[in-house]
């Protein structure tokens, strides 16, 4: 009988590395190894990949650009999939978007914007995928990337093919298509003034430049909004701003982010996430839950408890 890992690589066409650290994967430059890393050569071997590791058990771990992710030290057990070279294009059509889930969101936003397309200037410099940013509905400014969604074309967790409504799905705040891995999707965006649309990007991105501290490795914004108010207000409000363990520290400038000053361990994010939602729920009562996605941290949600 195989292995499981030798029955999921059977037939596999893809690039295959052994032990491969993640931190070289993720925003944070921050995690230990994948069992196995792999890259699909194609959506065919995508499917087949996630059918032959679902039948053998193997737990599977779905990568875009991992910019809102923090890996555990040790790494994870079992397979890591970069889905990024999977589907990356971008095709306008009747006034329908088309884009492959490994497409660069920033990317999308420039494009839309030159093509004078509506919709997108906001999302500007949001790092990430297309497929990562529907799975979690990422936006900022105002905007969210489910507002413009019609459809997604995904695969179920075994590799079976659908296609989603953006009904069907329920989107909510930072609450997207879990549970399913995106190949593609479609929006239907208003047409508009190029040059307005270019300078709605570049006011964002300068924005983001002065309040962001993007000159650290981070995985952007740790918490959530909390109802009625601002993680960031919150956490300084409550004297966490520099706070540091090690190498991670909370920016001075953006409390919600914890950055990677150099060195900076999972372990030392983990001490620094639990000591700034202590200090927060100590003074306001406030249950800071997380946005960032945790992997190989056994039994914990993101809000820190036991599953």
């Amino acid at each position: 009988m195989l292995r499981p890992y030798d029955r999921v690589l059977k037939g596999f066409r893809g690039e295959v590395v052994k032990e491969e650290p993640l931190c070289r994967h993720t925003s944070y430059r921050i995690g230990g190894p994948a069992d196995l890393y792999l890259v699909p050569a194609d959506e065919e071997d995508l499917k087949g990949l996630l059918g032959r590791a679902r039948e053998a058990g193997v737990p599977t771990f779905i990568l875009g650009n991992g910019s809102k992710l923090l890996v555990h030290d040790e790494g994870v057990r079992g397979i890591v999939v970069d889905v990024r070279k999977v589907s990356d294009r971008i095709v306008l059509k009747d006034d329908e978007v088309s884009v492959g889930a490994g497409t660069e969101l920033d990317l999308l936003a420039a494009w839309t914007v030159g093509e004078g397309l509506e919709g997108f200037a906001e999302l500007s410099g949001i790092p990430g995928t297309v497929g990562g940013a529907i799975a979690m509905n990422s936006g900022a400014f105002g905007r969210t990337i489910s507002e413009l969604l019609t459809e997604v074309r995904a695969l179920t967790p075994d590799g079976r093919e659908v296609v989603l409504s953006k009904d069907e799905i329920g989107f909510g705040y930072r609450k997207g298509l879990e549970g399913f891995v995106v190949l593609s999707a479609k929006f239907r965006p208003e047409r508009k003034d190029p040059e307005l649309l270019w300078e709605k990007r570049r006011e964002v991105l300068k924005l983001r430049s002065e309040k962001q501290p993007l000159e650290h490795p981070s995985a952007g914004s740790m918490f959530k909004r909390p109802p009625g108010d601002y993680a960031g207000r919150l956490i300084e409000e409550a004297g966490c701003k520099g706070m540091r363990v090690g190498d991670a520290m909370v920016s001075p400038k953006h409390a919600n982010f914890v950055v990677n000053l150099g060195r900076a361990r999972a372990s030392d994010v983990w001490a620094l996430i639990c000591e700034v939602r202590r200090k927060v729920e100590e003074k306001f009562s406030v249950d800071l839950e997380l946005e960032v996605r945790l992997w190989g941290f056994r039994g914990l949600s993101t809000r820190g408890s036991q599953r």
